[in-house]
Parts: C-alpha cells; structure tokens; sequence
C-alpha cells in the first residue's frame, strides 16, 4: 500500500502540474486585452507560479523530477522519534484525540469485565475477572509507556497501524464473556477469539519495537528499550498465544465430532441426549414470546417496561437463549484462563526484575533508557481512572429501575460514592511530575504501577457491586410491580428448567452476602492502595516527618491520631460485610464512610505541613538528578523534538504568550 501511494503521487504529480501551467497559461492570454490591474493580477500570478515551479527540474523519461516543498511533505512513513533526552524539561505534549478514542475501547472492556462479576460473585468468577482483566490492562500500559518515551507522525502508514491495532483489541474485548462461557472452549468460541486477539497484540507491539529499532531518531539507548520491549512481548505472546492454541484446538475438536455425526457443534458431545434440551428451548421461546406479548401490551396501556434480559439475575445465571444457562455435561477448562493469567504475570515479572536487577544506580541508567515524559503519563493515568469510574456510573445508570423507596437510597448512595471517590482519588495524586514516584526513584515508580493496576481491579469491582445492591431491589417483591413480577417468573421458570436446577444457584440471604463481601472487600482495596501510592510519591519517612512538630521535633500526637482514624476506617469497611448485610444499609454506610475519608484527606493536609519531595532528579531513575531542580518550565526552549501544546507562560503577573506561538499566529 505505501509503495503503491507513493507511485501514485510520483506519476500524478506532475500531470497535475502540467495541467494548471496550461490553464494558468490559457487564462492569461484570454485576459490579455483586459484592464491593466487584471493584467497586472494575471502576471503576478504567472510569475508566483514560475517561481514555485523553477525549484523543480524538467520532468523527461531520463531525468529526475523533484517537488515542491508542499507536495514532499505528503510522505507514506514518517520515522518515529525519541520524546525527549535526559537533562530536557519537559512539557506536556499536544492532547491527542487518538488516545482517547483508545480509551473508549477500555470502557467496554470495564463493562464486560463487570458481568463476570455480577454472573458469578465467588472465587471462580474473580479469577477469570483479574485473568480477562490483567492482559488487557497490561496492553493500556504498554501504550502509556511507549508514547511517553517515543512520538510517531500523522501519516499513513502508522494510521493504518493504528486500526489494525484496534481491530485487535476489539476482537479480545468483544469476546469477553462469562465464567460460563469463557471456560468451556470446546463449546464456543469466545476464549479462543480472546486470546487470538492478545496474542496479535503482542505482535503488534512487536512490529512497534522492531520498527524502533530499525528507524528511531535518537539517542543509542533508544534501540536497548526496544530490544527489551521485544523479549516482554515475545515472552506475553507466548503464553496468549498457548491460550489460543488449546481453546481453538478443543472448539475445533468439538466441531469436527459434530460434523462427522451430522450434528452441530452446539448440541454435541455432552453426554446425553439433548431432545429434552430442544424442548426446553422451544418452552423457553414460547415464554419469550409471552413476554414480548405482554410488554408489547403493557406499552399500550402506557406502561414503560424494559426488556429483563438486559438485566438478568446474577443468582440466576444468565439467559438460556443465549445458551448460557445450563451446564450439563459441558467440557470446562481453566487452563487457557490461567495461561492467559501467565501472559500478565510475566509482564510483571519481567518489569521487576529489569527495575531491580538490570537497571544500575548513580545515573548510569541513563545508558540503556529512555526518559519518560512524566507530565504524559500524569494525564493518561487521570485519563484511566476517570474511564474506570464511568464503568460505576454506567453500572449504576444502565440498570432496570424500581419505584421502592430503598432502590432510590441505594441509588442515590452510589452517584455521590461515585463522584466523592473520583475526588478522592485526585486529591491523592500529585499533579506535577516532580511530585511523582516515577521521579522520585524507580523502585518507587516500579511499586506505582504495581498499585495503580491493583487499584484498576478494586474499581471496576466497586463499580459492579454498586449494581448487584441495585439489582437486590429489582427481584424483590413490590406491589406496584405486578406485571414485571409475572415476567421475572416467567424467565426464571424457563432458565430453572434449562439448568437442570431446582432454584438459584444463591439464596437470597447467601446472595446478598457475597455482594456485601465484594463491595467492603474493594472498597477497602482500593482505600489501601491510595495510601500506599502517596508512600510511593512522597516516601516513608517524608510520611512520618509530617507527623512530627516543626517547633520540638517531636512526634505529634494529633498527627498520629490522624493516621489511626485512617486505618481505623479502613479495617471498619473491610469488615463491614461480617455484621451488615443488608444492600440498602452497605450502600449508606459505605456512602458515610468515603465521606469521612474525603474530609480526613482534607483536614490532614490542613493540619500536616506539606511534604518535600524526596528526590528531585530529572527522570524516573533512582533520583539522583543531573543539575535539574525537578522544577518544569512552559518555555519550548532546549526541547527535542518540538512536540509541545501551545501555552502561554506567566511572567511579572502577566500571562505572555510563547514566541513559537507569536510566529504561529496563535
């Protein structure tokens, strides 16, 4: 395709050319006998066109042909360039619309992700959450981190690298499924898409790396992170790719069996006969016709009744027309589960042990990598956090609705925990790059991430269980709610005969146990892991030093009560779920407590003198620094390459604007 393009433009070029010299030419001599300003006009005009034009060679069959400037500029692959080099001030880079649009793919991502959850709250369901969930975070991370080192340009090669890159990770996303469907391979296809999809996106940053390596502008240590970058992702291919293999080779197996008997792969290979199955599924579509009858006239009478199975009961599996509801005689696996597991723990391992063993202290980390632009990474973390929080507000507003008194407490409840824990998580988070772990030392930034992912796994889990404490309110019986009753019944009869099963897989009191457990349980998660990463930006005893008295030195008594309220609130919430039960008294509670946090966080920072940063080097390594006080400027001068956003500076009072802005006209 690029040599193709760059042909056309070779061959077109000058013929285009040719044809508005003539025309040019035609229009002068037509205007020949005219005023003398048009005479004049066609002259200037003429002569600008000449002048473009003698920067070009004569056009022959043997010669060589050369453009103008503003046609060479129209060039198939632009070499992709190293950010910045050690010693810069950085800047944040120009907001990309292209980063956020990847992100959108994460928010379906939390929102499938989320009904594993809500299918299954037990062990098995958390597994194959964090085992669906760690190789696709992985991924986002993969990305932050090469776009803060490197900058590749707008054109058409790396555009239609980019919608290859997103055609594969929408086929993982859209393939994530239940525990129900997820662990039987050999039954449908979703696990083997899944993996497929992540081992092409380790090829991919692969094909990123390689190309680094081959055509990056910059400094020699440039080319080491790719070669590093390359071992990571052969090592994550490996294991997605061993995935792939074992779910497609029992899919396929199992729809080999169907075709050699005359069968399908969906009703073979299960160990009994399936007629009862076929009748079930056809007593199923007569209630599903039943219900589209009696909705469609509930609509006249003015009655405003969504579809059920858009929010179906997580006690009660899911529906059987999607063929999910009964599990007799299916071949189950966890092994692609846990190899695409292996994938995510590799990355980690291998990010560890490159940051603890192979990455030496007193500045000589700088020969082998590349500076990250901490400002860049600041903004695209706050960028995850916010898609993982819509995951709660989606999960919260895309939900069947009930007229109850305590559906609306709970619901209420979980907006402003929603909108408080966003404020938490700011008020947390430093908000200039040498405030960061990341710049503080590299061990601390290492820690960072660990946290930031574990943190990702705690929201989108609070996230889920804000609907399962709403869905407690749907099922539940209320008068005013005749109609949508007979219908739940009418489901859940279908689905109870399907399963094989006498009832929900959870009684109501067990039910509403686990969906007590998952909310304490990440809530209190993701409060610890907030703490731990203010440890990681400041430092420990830059921690306790704000404890003590600036005047005696010593220990400050308020201060240390402080911190026990603190991890007071955090074991209360923790163990919230042993005494409480109850969804609409969790969701309150829970409510009072971020509050309490909130005002902790504030009154704390009123009451403890702002903490020095520990180290105030230029770059995530182990602070040493290098004649940078840590401190960023917004002048563009000294920065390689000029990929800056425009911004003005504020000098003596007065905001002025930059002098590459001035020549731009901006």
């Amino acid at each position: 395709l690029a040599l193709a393009t760059r042909a056309s433009i070779y061959l077109l070029t000058p013929l285009i050319l040719a044809r508005r010299n003539s025309t040019m030419a035609d229009s002068g001599a037509s205007d020949g006998g005219g005023s003398t300003s048009a005479a004049g006009t066609s002259t200037s005009a003429a002569g600008a066109f000449q002048a473009m034009g003698s920067k070009m060679q004569s056009f022959s069959p043997g010669g060589q042909c050369s453009f103008p400037s503003r046609i060479t500029s129209l060039t198939v692959f632009q070499r992709p360039k190293q950010r910045q080099r050690w010693g810069d001030k950085q800047v944040l880079p120009h907001t990309n619309w292209g980063d956020l649009f990847f992100d959108l793919f994460y928010v379906a991502a939390a929102y499938n992700l989320s009904n594993i959850i809500l299918t299954d709250p037990n062990a098995q369901g958390v597994l194959y959450f964090i085992g669906l969930f760690g190789p696709i975070m992985a991924e986002w991370f993969t990305r932050m981190y090469y776009d803060s080192r490197f900058a590749f340009g707008d054109d058409p090669f790396h555009r239609l690298f980019e919608v290859i890159n997103l055609c594969f990770l929408a086929t993982a996303v859209v393939h994530i499924r239940t525990v129900d469907v997820m662990s039987n391979p050999s039954q449908y296809p979703d696990m083997f898409a899944y993996a497929l999809g992540m081992t092409l996106l380790s090829f991919m940053s692969i094909c990123r790396n390689i190309e680094l390596m081959l055509f990056v502008e910059g400094e020699p240590a440039a080319k080491i992170v790719a070669k590093r970058d390359i071992i990571n992702q052969i090592g994550q291919g490996i294991f997605y790719l061993a995935a792939a293999v074992v779910a497609g080779t029992q899919y396929h197996s199992n729809f080999s069996k169907a075709n050699s008997s005359g069968g399908s792969a969906s009703d073979y290979g299960y160990g009994h006969d399936d007629s009862q199955h076929r009748f079930l599924l056809g007593t199923s579509g007569l209630c599903s016709n039943m219900m589209d009858l009696i909705g469609n006239v509930a609509s006249t009478c003015g009655l405003r009744i969504r579809n059920l199975a858009e929010a179906s009961d997580y006690g009660s599996k899911v529906s059987a027309e999607n063929g999910y509801g009964y599990d007799g005689g299916y071949s189950t696996t966890n092994i692609p589960l846990w190899l695409c597991l292996g994938g995510y723990l590799y990355n980690m391992t291998h990010f560890l042990v490159m940051v603890i063993f192979f990455f030496p202290g007193g500045g000589k980390h700088k020969a082998i990598s590349v500076p990250m632009n901490i400002d860049f990474c600041i903004h695209r973390l706050g960028e995850w956090i916010m898609l993982l929080l819509g995951e709660s507000v989606l999960s919260l507003l895309i939900v069947e609705t009930s007229m109850s008194k305590d559906y609306y407490i709970t619901f209420y409840c979980g907006i402003i925990s929603v909108v408080l824990l966003q404020y938490l998580h700011f008020r947390s988070q430093p908000h200039h790059a040498s405030e960061h772990a990341m710049r503080r030392n590299k061990n601390a930034g290492m820690v960072f991430s660990y946290l930031m992912q574990t943190y990702s796994f705690a929201l989108v889990s609070v996230g889920v269980s804000f609907k399962m404490l709403l869905y407690e309110f749907i099922y539940e019986a209320n008068g005013g709610y005749k109609l949508r009753r007979l219908l739940q019944l009418l489901r859940d009869s279908a689905m109870r005969h399907l399963a094989g099963e006498g009832g929900p897989k959870y009684s109501t009191d067990e039910r509403q146990q686990r969906v007590a457990n998952f909310f304490c349980g990440s809530l209190a998660i993701a409060w610890i892991c907030l703490d731990l990463m203010i440890l990681t930006h400041q430092g420990l005893r830059s921690n306790v030093r704000r404890c003590e008295c600036q005047i005696t030195k010593k220990i400050s008594k308020l201060g240390v009560l402080f911190a026990f309220i603190r991890v007071g609130l955090v074991a209360f919430i923790a163990s919230l779920s042993q005494y409480v039960k109850n969804p609409e008294l969790i969701a309150i509670i829970g409510m009072v407590a971020i509050i309490a946090q909130v005002f902790m966080r504030v009154l704390g920072d009123m009451i403890y003198p702002k903490a020095k940063v520990a180290s105030a080097g230029d770059g995530h390594g182990d602070g040493d620094g290098d004649g940078d006080d840590g401190s960023e400027s917004d002048s563009e001068e000294d920065r390689w390459p000029n990929v800056t956003r425009a911004r003005a500076e504020h000098v003596d009072g007065k905001n002025v604007k930059n002098d590459k802005d001035e020549e731009r006209g901006d």
